[in-house]
């Protein structure tokens, strides 16, 4: 069998590949829910990918580097939990996202507001010395400027920034990511509505979303607002919804052609009567405590870092992916269906998700250690399970 086609004998297979701490809360979920484990697995990939933002890139390429976001869709039947798993599984970025959101409104805005009005009066000083002196000076002149440009950055302090959003529009995104290290999730345990703008061809929607995955310069400029520029934008997504709204986005993505869904991991995932996973509640508990700790401290080590930690592949990771990368490229060379579209766009995400991996292999060290090939092995499996169109 080929790199690219090796079948997936069974779900145990992917949470065995899979870094301990992920796999026991994948499985616990499963078990508490009643759920097949691969629903807690990919939200677990996702809240990774959250945590981590851009903070953490790996060199892919010898010109090339490439973060840990995620597009990542689920579809599966109504009323089975999907807002259960997705609470259980993302509580600690929403948790870690509410104490910001809170010691930010309490510390940080508090004393953006006071330093602004500080400013505002040194400003109002200064004018009134240069409408008593109008020839002035250019000492005078360049501390009216200083001082504006000091109360503009306290300006931009008022609101904390986010580590998720939902529900919100491509130019509600841009001004959050602008406040937030140019990073977001756009997360919802109910997506259809999402889902339904993302359909539209050639929309804003979907072209801020293809920019936001690849990390592609971004400028939204409205008469109504304020001009948003992004460098280098990092949008992961994670979207949950019920199986015939998920068929009716693929089957209009499919359609489109846009680009857009070989960017997904994901699934149409059906119950099954065998779904039981044998999990010892005893364990639930440290589990739990575990996989908090493992996402906040990627959140603290990672999410706010202005330049990107960079971590190295083994030398048989590269020799390994080259050999994917090289028989993708080959099979899909003359396939211009969605099939080879997707194909294309496979080793890129084995690169992604391996990097989530190694993030909750190594925790806050994750920079000091190359990826090995194991990681890759385990991405491999999961992007070749959930990128089947």
């Amino acid at each position: 069998m080929t790199k690219t086609n090796t079948a997936i004998s069974s779900r145990g297979d992917l949470l065995d590949a899979v870094p301990g701490i992920l796999a026991d809360r994948a499985r616990l979920c499963a078990r508490e829910r009643g759920l097949p484990a691969e629903i807690p697995l990919l939200v677990g990939l996702s809240a990774i990918a959250t945590a981590v933002g851009k903070g953490l890139v790996v060199r892919s390429g010898r010109q090339r580097f490439t973060r840990g976001n995620l597009f990542i869709l689920i579809g599966t039947a109504s009323g089975v939990g999907k807002s259960e798993v997705f609470r259980d599984i993302f509580e600690p970025v929403l948790d870690f996202d509410a104490d910001l959101s809170s010691w930010w409104h309490k510390e940080a805005a508090v004393r953006a507001r006071a330093g602004e009005e500080l400013l505002k009066a040194q400003i109002s000083g200064l004018r009134s010395v240069v409408r008593k002196f109008p020839s002035g000076n250019l000492q005078i002149f360049r501390k009216l400027q200083k001082t504006a440009q000091m109360r503009d950055v306290c300006v931009r302090y008022y609101e904390a920034p986010s580590l998720v959003a939902d529900d919100a529009t491509s130019e509600a995104l841009s001004e959050l990511m602008s406040r937030s290290n140019e990073s977001i999730a756009t997360i919802s345990a109910d997506a259809r509505y999402q889902l339904k703008r993302l359909s539209v061809a050639n929309s804003k929607e979907e072209s801020f979303y293809l920019k936001g995955f690849s990390g592609d310069l971004t400028l939204s400029s409205r008469i109504t607002r304020k001009a948003v520029k992004l460098r280098s934008p990092c949008l992961s997504a994670l979207f949950l919804t019920q199986r015939d709204a998920y068929r009716t986005f693929i089957r209009k993505a499919e359609k489109n052609r846009s680009g857009l869904l070989p960017r997904f991991l994901h699934a149409d995932i059906p119950l099954r009567a065998d779904n039981s996973v044998s999990f010892d509640l005893r364990r639930a508990p440290r589990v739990r405590d575990e996989f908090t700790g493992r996402i906040r401290e990627l959140i603290e080590a990672f999410r706010f870092e202005k330049d990107p930690a960079i971590v190295v592949p083994t030398a048989t990771v590269q020799s390994y992916m080259a050999e994917i990368e090289q028989e993708c490229r080959s099979t899909a060379m003359e396939d211009e269906s969605i099939f080879g579209e997707v194909l294309r766009r496979r080793p890129e995400q084995v690169w992604r998700v391996a990097l989530c991996l190694h993030l909750f292999r190594h925790g806050n060290a994750s920079a000091l250690y190359p990826i090995e090939l194991q990681d890759v092995e385990a991405a491999g499996k999961i992007t070749e399970r959930f990128t089947v169109s």
